[in-house]
């Protein structure tokens, strides 16, 4: 094995940077810069996505109501990494139009974008009021992207629940939530499914729950857990340790809990390169520090924001959140198929999130058993039910029965086939090992008795991009598209809702800088590439309809704030939120162009009036 420091040195910015920019200059094929659209299915989707909390703005405007990111980013600015909140964020509700134009612009098919619940029905319910303000504000959106020729891929719940349900009843804690999300998305079908085909119910239900109830970095907690701490950095009982570095006072943390922050705090690698219980996820902290800072004032804030007391933390919660949320997708489906869809002519799915978990030791029965666990406690935890009706078995073997509610046969039979495509965002994959013994708090994290590390023999598994959580592996995605149709063979039309990658938010560089982005580009180039591979394996092909860009633009990346950028098109947040088209989004449009281009490549968008984007888009290229 390796030293921590070599490991570094393998995976220096500059070396990676290097090696997509030589990459990107090649013309051999295996590199995939040849790759096009006509290499795909004639009738294959390319899109780009957004979300409501993250792009749109207008917190206050048009009689929206407050949603639980509103309350955790603006009563709890310390538990965002830079302090900051989706008040402006990149201003979507007054450019919409004008980002739009660019997407079909660039050649896209399709635009996804989320309702925000709290805009449509402030008070979280329809007796407390419709908000036509808001209606008429996405019936514009949707108009806008049909007379664009796109096709809008609308999502109901993107992490952004209305405020007034979880001060009234808990949220996702309650099975209230199921007759409210009903009651709210047949209000969307009525007022939108004239014109929306492709309704997908929640997006990434595992990092709401997970985040918001076991690692408890998101809303609707108001503390990070323990369990998440303990997890994070796990000790052994015997080696619990008070020497934390001298600047750093840890004397009012519990003992389980200091030992996990020294190690953190004396470690010059992330968790993944020791070895650690939590899973790679949006919101995992860079800085502990920033951790320890988080811990100790959410914990010592006694004010009930949300509906529960902040210092209690029960392993069950994100078990019976993710329930409620399965019923909640449910009902949807069901209303939407015996209301609608009849007469519509639309289609209903959900968006999950997976990892792909590699075994640590490749012919390591006890590894392989571990990797099965991984992807049954993230994707399997939510895809199984609407297959089969049923939790994985590996949930049903390793969640204390009293934290795994089962499902009626009512909810079992509404839940088994409720979807008509299956959404999947992939980013990232990990190691993972077999932990016999996790030493850390009870909980999701400690019942998976899965390891994870981000090394095998002293190799990353890919470079690590702007999120400490996001290596870099475009074969991942190829991996879980194959086991995910071996594994669930009946499974429908497959789209990738996003796909992307960060790098970090640098001041210091000029607009032109930093749309100079080879990584994304040879991202994308590659991760597309494993997708054709998928589509064509020859044991298990997999039918993919779409890929989705995560991101439109640079946004508001939830508590990362906007410390990190996903974009194709640059957003100068200094300066009226211009936009400038990055080096991705130059090759997006030479990639997704279905005609051949005579004499200058520079001029890919015919008989249009040249835009100001067009001018900025012709500057970066030159």
């Amino acid at each position: 094995m390796e030293s921590n420091k070599s490991l570094e040195v393998l995976n220096s910015p500059a070396d990676y940077e290097d090696q997509f920019t030589d990459a990107l200059n090649s013309k051999v094929r295996n590199h995939n810069s040849h790759i096009t659209r006509h290499d795909f299915p004639p009738h294959f989707i390319f899109g780009s996505a957004t979300a409501a909390y993250q792009f749109e703005g207008a917190a206050a405007k048009g009689g929206r109501g407050p949603s639980i990111w509103d309350t955790f980013a603006l009563k709890t600015p310390g538990r965002i990494i830079d302090g900051s909140n989706g008040n402006v964020a990149t201003d979507l509700y007054a450019r919409f139009e004008e980002d739009i134009t660019l997407m079909k612009k660039m050649g896209f098919d399709a635009y996804r974008f989320s309702i925000s619940w709290s805009r449509i029905l402030p008070g979280g319910r329809c007796c407390a009021g419709i908000n036509k303000e808001g209606i008429d504000y996405y019936n514009t959106v949707i108009n806008t992207v049909i007379k664009h020729g796109l096709e809008p891929y609308v999502t109901l719940f993107h992490f952004d629940l209305p405020q007034a349900l979880q001060e009234e009843y808990g949220g996702f804690l309650s099975k209230k939530i199921v007759k409210d999300f009903r009651e709210y998305v047949e209000l969307c079908f009525w007022e939108f499914g004239d014109r929306v085909k492709h309704w997908i119910t929640v997006n990434e239900p595992t990092t709401y729950c997970v985040n918001g109830y076991a690692s408890c970095t998101f809303p609707p907690s108001q503390a990070i857990s323990s369990a998440y701490v303990s997890a994070l950095a796990p000790q052994s009982k015997d080696s619990v340790s008070d020497q934390a570095p001298a600047d750093v006072d840890l004397s009012s943390t519990p003992p389980y809990v200091r030992s996990a922050f020294t190690s953190l705090l004396r470690s010059s690698s992330t968790a993944f390169r020791n070895g650690t219980n939590i899973p790679p996820h949006r919101g995992l902290h860079h800085d502990p520090k920033h951790l320890l800072s988080t811990f100790q004032s959410s914990n010592i804030n006694n004010r009930n924001l949300y509906g529960s007391d902040p210092n209690t933390y029960d392993p069950k919660n994100v078990y019976t959140a993710a329930r409620n949320m399965l019923l909640a997708h449910s009902e949807a489906v069901h209303t939407y198929r015996t209301k609608f869809q009849g007469h519509q002519g639309g289609k209903i799915g959900i968006t999950l999130c997976c990892v792909w978990y590699e075994p640590l030791r490749e012919h390591d029965k006890d590894d392989i058993a571990a990797h099965k666990r991984a992807l049954d406690f993230s994707l399997g935890w939510f895809l199984e039910p609407i297959v089969t009706g049923n939790y994985p078995q590996n949930m049903i073997d390793y969640v204390p029965p009293e934290n795994l509610a089962p499902f009626s046969p009512r909810e079992s039979q509404r839940l088994k086939g409720s979807y008509d495509f299956l959404g999947l965002n992939y980013y990232t994959a990990i190691y993972a090992a077999n932990d016999p013994d996790p030493q850390c708090e009870d909980g999701y994290f400690k019942d998976q008795h899965v390891k994870y590390q981000d090394h095998r023999g002293g190799i990353l598994i890919g470079p690590v991009a702007g999120s400490s959580w996001l290596h870099i592996v475009p074969w991942g995605i190829k991996k879980l598209l194959t086991y995910t149709k071996a594994t669930y063979n009946s499974i429908p039309p497959i789209y990738i809702t996003e796909n992307g990658v960060d790098e970090k938010s640098d001041c210091k560089l000029t607009a032109c800088d930093a749309c100079v982005d080879p990584v994304r580009v040879k991202y994308h180039q590659d991760h597309l590439a494993n997708i054709l591979k998928a589509m064509h394996d020859k044991d298990h092909p997999v039918d993919v309809r779409g890929y989705f860009v995560w991101s439109w633009s640079d946004n508001y990346e939830w508590t990362e704030g906007y410390t990190v950028r996903f974009g194709l098109i640059y957003v100068d947040f200094m300066n009226n939120l211009t936009r400038y088209p990055k080096h991705s989004a130059i090759w997006f449009t030479k990639f997704l162009t279905r005609k051949k281009v005579l004499g200058s490549e520079k001029r890919l968008i015919a008989n249009t009036e040249e835009s100001e984007f067009e001018k900025r888009l012709k500057y970066m290229e030159e």
